[in-house]
C-alpha cells in the first residue's frame, strides 16, 4: 500500500513520517536549513505480515502545490495531518479538496500536535475537521490524535495503517506497464534511476520500455519496489527503475513523464475529460479558459473548452475537452485536477474518457452521447453502451488501447454484452445494428444492378463505395460473407450479386456482340488489336465494349492483350480433361495440338486455367486440379 500525506505547511507531516518509519523523508539541503518540506519525501514501513508500506510526503505550502499533486497521483491512501492547535487551515481544504477529485476514498486523519493543547481545544479541533471532511470521500475516515514527540497516538496509526494495507486489494496488473515518473536522480555505478508508483501491467530487469512523450527507448538493468530488490514490480508498487539506452540520460528525464510498455506511448495534445468543478468558485469555467491540468506526474498549460454548453458552472460536472500547450501521456481512466489560470487554486477534477478524441465535431449531440457511454465507470456496462449507440460498429482496438487493456479481454467483455463481432473480431454490433448493416449492404448491391443493368455482378470496393465509405473495410467483407452464407447474395468469379441476377446487355451492345461472338468462337480467337481491325474499330472502344460484355458472363479475358468467348473457353476446358492421363497430368504439345490453336495461344489458356485453379504447372507437365465444368465463372448471359 502506497499512502500520501497531505495538509497545511507545518502541521507536522514530515515528523509524523519519521516517527512511524523512522526515516527523515526532508532529504534536501535547503529542506533541512529551512524546516519546511519543499519536494516529495519517501519512506517505508515493514509490517508485521512481511508487507511494506510506503509514504509518499508531500510539501504543504501552497507554492509547492505542484509538487503535491506529483506525488498523490495513483496512491491507495491518504493521511490527513492536522495540527490541533490550528486546526483546517487553508492548505488543509484545499489538500482535501485534491484527495477527493482523485477519487482516493481510503484513509485517516492524524490529528497532530495534541501535546501542546488542552482536552477542550482538542475536542474543538477534532469537531472542525470533522466539518471540514463532511461530503467528501473521507467523510468517514477515523480520526487518531497523536504526538509524534511523546508518541502518544502512534501505535493506533500504525494498526490502522496495517489493517488498511490488508484491506486494500491488489490493482489488476494485466495492461501494459506505465510508471510516472515524479523523480530521476544518477547513482554511481548503477547510473540513471527513475522511481514513481507503478500506474498499470509488470515490469521486470531486461524490459524494454519507452520514455514518453519524449519516444526514448529504454531498457530495465535492474529495480526495486518499496524499498527493496525484487524481480518484478507490478501495479501499485513504488518502484524504482534503473534504466539505460543509447538515447537517454539524465537530462533527457523530467518529473511528468512516463515509462511505458511500446504499444502504450501514444503522447496527444487533446483530451475530452469527465471534469467537477469544486463549488464556491468565484466563477465557472469559460470556452477557452486557460488552466493548469495536472494529470499522472505531469503539470502544464491547457485551454479548456466546455462541451455542449458555454460554461462549467462551479459545482457542476459535464465533459470537457482539454487542449494541452504540449503532448503529454493519459490513458482513459487516468485522474486529473485543475488549477486556475495563475495556478493559484484549485478549481476541479475528474478523469479522462477519450486521450485520442477527433478533431472535429467534439460537440455534436452523437458525440456527447458516445462520451457518456465511454465514461460509465464498469467495463462492460460501457462497451454495452457504446455498442448500442455504434450503427458502424465498435472498434474493439481503440477500445482496448485508451483502457489499456488486453483484446482477450475485451473480446470476452463484447461477448459477455452479447454483440456480433465481425472482421475477425476487430468490430462489435449490437444485434439489431448488424441487421442493420446487411440490410443497408443488401440495398446498395440493389440500387448498383439496377442503375447498371449491363453489370452482371460488383467488386467489394465498388459496393464499399455505393455506400459512401460509411462501413470500414473489413466490416463490409464480413456483411458481405454473412450475406452470402445465408443465400442473400451470390458470389462468383466476376463479383457479387442477387440472387437470380443476370447482366443484360444494351441493345446497341447486343447488336454489335453478335458480329464480335464469332471471330471470338473461332479457332483461333483474335487478341483485342486485331479484332479492333477486323471490325473497323479504334481499340479503345473494343476494349471498353469487350469489359462490358466480360461482365455478362459472354466472355472470359485470359491475358491483357486476349477475350475468348465463353463457349469457346468451355470447349477448350473439357479438352484439357480428356487429354489429361489417368496419372492427371496434361503434357502441353497434347493440348496445343489437339486444340490447333498454336504453341503461344495455347500457352496463353494454360495459364488462364493456373490462374483460375483449373489446372498447376509443375515440372513434369500440368496437373488437372477440377472438372471442366469448374473451370469457368459461372455467370450466364441474360436477354
Amino acid at each position: 500500500m502506497i499512502v500520501a500525506t497531505a495538509g497545511h505547511i507545518d502541521h507536522g507531516k514530515t515528523l509524523l513520517v519519521k516517527a512511524l518509519t523512522g526515516v527523515d523523508a526532508d532529504r534536501l539541503p535547503e529542506e533541512k536549513r529551512r524546516g519546511m518540506t519543499i519536494d516529495l519525501g519517501f519512506a517505508y514501513l515493514p509490517t508485521a505480515s512481511g508487507g511494506v508500506i510506503g509514504f509518499v510526503d508531500v510539501p504543504g505550502h501552497e507554492r509547492f502545490l505542484r509538487n503535491m499533486l506529483a506525488g498523490v497521483t495513483g496512491v491507495d491512501a491518504a493521511l490527513l495531518v492536522v495540527a490541533a492547535d490550528d486546526g483546517p487551515m487553508p492548505q488543509t481544504h484545499e489538500h482535501l479538496a485534491i484527495l477527493d477529485l482523485l477519487g482516493i476514498a481510503t484513509g485517516a486523519v492524524a490529528l497532530t500536535k495534541i501535546d501542546r493543547v488542552e482536552a477542550p481545544r482538542r475536542a474543538a479541533a477534532e469537531e472542525e475537521v470533522r466539518a471540514a471532511l463532511k461530503g467528501t470521500l473521507l467523510a468517514a475516515a477515523p480520526l487518531f490524535p497523536v504526538s509524534a514527540l511523546t508518541g502518544e497516538g502512534l501505535p493506533a496509526v500504525r494498526g490502522w495503517l496495517e489493517a488498511a494495507a490488508v484491506g486494500i486489494p491488489a490493482r489488476d496488473a494485466e495492461g501494459g506497464f506505465r510508471l510516472a515518473i515524479d523523480r530521476a536522480f544518477v547513482l554511481p555505478g548503477p547510473g540513471l534511476v527513475v522511481t514513481g508508483t507503478v500506474a498499470s501491467g509488470r515490469v521486470a530487469a531486461g524490459d524494454r520500455l519507452v520514455l514518453s512523450p519524449p519516444g526514448l527507448g529504454a531498457r530495465v538493468r535492474g529495480l526495486r519496489a518499496q524499498d527493496r530488490v525484487v524481480r518484478e514490480a507490478r501495479a501499485g508498487d513504488r518502484a524504482a527503475l534503473n534504466i539505460v539506452g543509447p538515447e537517454i540520460s539524465r537530462a533527457m528525464v523530467t518529473r511528468g513523464q512516463w515509462l511505458v510498455a511500446p504499444d502504450l506511448h501514444a503522447p496527444t495534445a487533446r483530451l475530452d475529460v469527465r471534469l467537477r468543478l469544486l463549488s464556491g468558485l468565484d466563477r465557472g469555467l469559460r470556452s477557452g479558459a486557460r488552466v493548469h491540468l495536472h494529470v499522472g506526474a505531469a503539470g502544464t498549460v491547457a485551454r479548456a473548452i466546455p462541451l455542449g454548453m458555454r460554461d462549467l458552472a462551479p459545482g457542476e460536472a459535464g465533459f470537457v475537452q482539454l487542449l494541452t500547450a504540449a503532448p503529454i501521456g493519459a490513458l482513459a481512466g487516468d485522474r486529473l485536477v485543475l488549477r486556475d489560470e495563475e495556478a493559484r487554486t484549485t478549481i476541479g477534477g475528474g478523469v479522462v474518457v477519450d486521450p485520442w478524441p477527433p478533431a472535429r465535431g467534439r460537440s455534436r449531440p452523437e458525440r456527447l452521447a458516445w462520451l457518456g457511454a465511454d465514461a460509465l465507470p464498469e467495463l462492460g456496462g460501457a462497451l454495452g453502451a457504446l455498442v448500442a449507440l455504434a450503427p458502424g460498429g465498435v472498434a474493439l482496438a481503440p477500445f482496448a488501447r485508451r483502457r489499456n487493456l488486453p483484446m482477450a479481454r475485451v473480446a470476452a467483455l463484447a461477448r459477455d454484452v452479447g454483440a456480433v463481432c465481425v472482421g475477425e473480431g476487430a468490430f462489435g454490433f449490437a444485434a439489431a445494428l448488424w441487421e442493420q448493416v446487411l440490410a443497408t449492404v443488401l440495398a446498395a448491391l440493389r440500387r448498383a444492378a439496377n442503375a447498371a443493368p449491363a453489370r452482371g455482378a460488383f467488386g467489394l470496393e465498388e459496393l464499399g463505395r455505393a455506400l459512401g465509405r460509411r462501413l470500414a473495410t473489413e466490416v463490409l467483407a464480413s456483411a458481405v460473407a454473412a450475406l452470402v452464407a445465408d443465400g442473400r447474395v451470390e458470389r462468383t468469379p466476376s463479383g457479387l450479386r442477387l440472387p437470380g441476377q443476370r447482366a443484360q446487355m444494351a441493345a446497341a451492345d447486343q447488336a454489335l456482340w453478335q458480329r464480335i461472338e464469332p471471330l471470338l468462337g473461332e479457332a483461333r480467337p483474335p487478341a483485342t488489336a486485331s479484332l479492333a481491325d477486323r471490325l473497323g474499330l479504334e481499340i479503345r472502344v473494343v476494349d471498353a465494349l469487350l469489359r462490358r460484355l466480360m461482365a455478362t458472363g459472354a466472355l472470359v479475358r485470359i491475358s491483357d492483350r486476349r477475350y475468348i468467348a465463353r463457349t469457346r473457353l468451355a470447349s477448350l476446358a473439357r479438352l484439357a480433361e480428356d487429354l489429361t492421363g489417368a496419372d492427371g497430368w496434361l503434357q502441353v504439345g497434347a493440348f496445343r495440338d489437339g486444340s490447333e490453336l498454336g504453341r503461344n495461344l495455347a500457352i496463353e489458356v494454360l495459364e488462364y486455367f493456373d490462374r483460375v485453379g483449373f489446372t498447376r504447372r509443375e515440372t513434369a507437365g500440368r496437373r488437372l486440379l477440377k472438372r471442366a465444368g469448374d473451370a469457368l465463372p459461372q455467370q450466364r448471359v441474360a436477354g
